[in-house]
């Protein structure tokens, strides 16, 4: 056996999967501690590190760490390039795009953690919208494109009944709408 230092661990209940890739994150990003802090504590984070271990893929630590990545490149200045654009109007799901490619795992599983980030999402738009249109940020609430309680409504509606042990765990963060 070679040894890769994979993140995977038998006891993900206990974490020790995401102390790992997050402690990966802050030294190839190399983050400050109010960074690293931020991370450790983001509800979309987690889910995105935890998604591919729940959903039994293939190499689920390279799935997260690279849809980690790329979430860490969002935050850390390439915003311009991943903001949400009118193109991204046609479903809450486009702009996850990227980040919703899984090898193998259960499809169900991965729909469930996908639309509970998309509900992150949209959460944010809601918090966001009086300073992105005060700002002249594109925000798809703002512009009318979506209707923030219909949107909610049928995010709502698939999330209820789903269940993972792995990932509901981590949504104390997810606050008063969940």
């Amino acid at each position: 056996m070679y040894n890769t230092n994979l993140a995977f661990k038998e006891e993900i209940n206990e974490l020790p999967v995401l102390d790992y890739l997050f402690n990966e994150l802050k030294d190839v990003f190399n983050l400050s501690e109010t960074e690293f802090n931020r991370i450790q504590n983001s509800a979309a984070a987690k889910i995105i590190a935890t998604l591919p271990f729940a959903a039994g893929c293939s190499e689920p630590e390279r799935t997260a760490i690279a849809h980690l990545s790329l979430y860490m490149a969002e935050i850390r200045g390439f915003q311009k390039y991943y903001a949400h654009l009118p193109s991204d109007d046609s479903s809450v799901y486009k702009r996850l795009n990227f980040i919703s490619r899984f090898d193998d795992g259960n499809r169900e599983v991965i729909e469930y953690g996908m639309d509970l980030l998309a509900l992150i999402m949209i959460e944010g738009y809601h918090k966001s919208e009086k300073s992105d249109k005060k700002n002249n940020i594109y925000n798809p609430f703002v512009s009318k494109a979506w209707n923030y309680r219909l949107e909610k409504a049928k995010l709502m509606k698939k999330i209820r009944g789903k269940s993972n042990d792995l990932l509901d765990g981590l949504f104390v963060a997810l606050g008063p709408f969940w």
